[in-house]
C-alpha cells in the first residue's frame, strides 16, 4: 500500500491473482501478518483452503474465463490495491518453433492479467488505489527458448507503463514489477544456471516494500536486473553475437 493511498481508521483490501503458489502465495501470507483483508484467487483447492484457514479470503477463479471474472470481482466491496501475478512459462527449443505452445504462455500470460485489469479496475478507481503487474526481467534482453515467455513479459511492461500514463487522470497508481529468478515451482524446469535467485520471501519483501514506497518500477534483485537492463541497450549485432555464445553453451 502506498503511503499516499493509505485511508486512517481502515483495513486496506489487497487482491491477488497467482495466491496458490510461488510470489503471490508468499504475498498473500504476508500481507495477513500485517493484518490486511487479502482477496487470494487460485486454482489450487489445497492452497485456497490453507490460505483461508489464515484468514484470507479465496477465490477459486480461471482467469481465462473474462465474463467469470469481471462477475468475480464485481461482488467485492472494495480493493486498494491489486497484485496480478497469474501466468506460466513453457520453452520453445529450436528449430521446432511450436506456434500452440507459443500462444499457449502468451494466450494465458496477457489473458489472465487482462481479464483481472479489467475486473479490478473500476474499484481501484473508486479507492484510487495501486494496480501491480509482475513482468520479468527476460524482458530486458532476448534469451533462446524463452520466446513465448519473455514476448509476453515484454507486453506486459508495455501494457503497465502505459497505463501508467492513461490511468493517471483517475488517480490510479500503477507498478511494473521486474523479477529475477526467484525459488518457485516455475523456475524447477530450468536447467541452467540462475544468478542470484531469490526465495519467495525474499521476493514478497521487495514487491511490498515497493508498493509502500509507491515505486512504479520495482526491480530486484538489482545485481541482476541493473545488468541485464544494460545489456539490453547493446546494439542489436553485439547481442546477438553475445546471445548466440550462451545459446551454444
Amino acid at each position: 500500500m502506498t503511503k499516499d493511498h493509505k485511508k486512517p481508521g481502515k483495513k486496506q483490501s489487497i487482491l491477488v491473482t497467482g495466491a496458490t503458489s510461488g510470489i503471490g502465495n508468499q504475498l498473500v501470507k504476508d500481507y495477513l501478518l500485517d493484518d490486511y483483508r487479502v482477496y487470494a484467487v487460485g486454482r489450487d483447492d489445497e492452497a485456497l483452503a490453507e490460505l483461508k484457514s489464515l484468514g484470507a479470503e479465496t477465490i477459486d477463479l480461471d482467469l481465462m474465463q473474462r465474463e467469470e471474472v469481471i462477475e468475480a470481482f464485481a461482488k467485492i466491496n472494495d480493493i486498494d490495491v491489486a497484485i496480478l501475478g497469474a501466468g506460466m512459462c513453457e520453452y520453445l527449443d529450436m528449430p521446432d518453433f511450436d506456434s500452440a505452445v507459443f500462444m499457449k504462455v502468451v494466450s494465458v500470460n496477457m489473458g489472465t492479467l487482462s481479464h483481472a485489469i479489467e475486473g479490478v479496475l473500476p474499484k481501484l478507481i473508486a479507492s484510487k488505489g495501486r494496480l501491480v503487474g509482475i513482468g520479468s526481467a527476460s524482458a530486458y534482453v532476448p534469451f533462446a527458448r524463452a520466446e513465448a515467455y519473455g514476448s509476453s513479459k515484454a507486453a506486459i511492461h508495455y501494457l503497465m507503463k502505459t497505463l501508467q500514463i492513461s490511468l493517471a487522470p483517475q488517480d490510479v497508481a500503477v507498478s511494473l514489477v521486474v523479477p529475477g529468478f526467484v525459488e518457485t515451482a516455475m523456475t524447477k524446469q530450468n536447467d541452467f544456471p540462475m544468478p542470484f535467485i531469490q526465495t519467495p520471501q525474499q521476493a514478497s519483501h521487495a514487491i511490498r516494500e515497493g508498493i509502500e514506497n509507491g515505486q512504479d518500477v520495482i526491480k530486484f534483485p538489482k545485481k541482476l536486473t541493473l545488468p541485464l537492463k544494460a545489456l539490453g541497450t547493446l546494439p542489436d549485432l553485439v547481442w546477438q553475437q553475445v546471445g548466440g555464445k550462451l545459446n551454444n553453451k
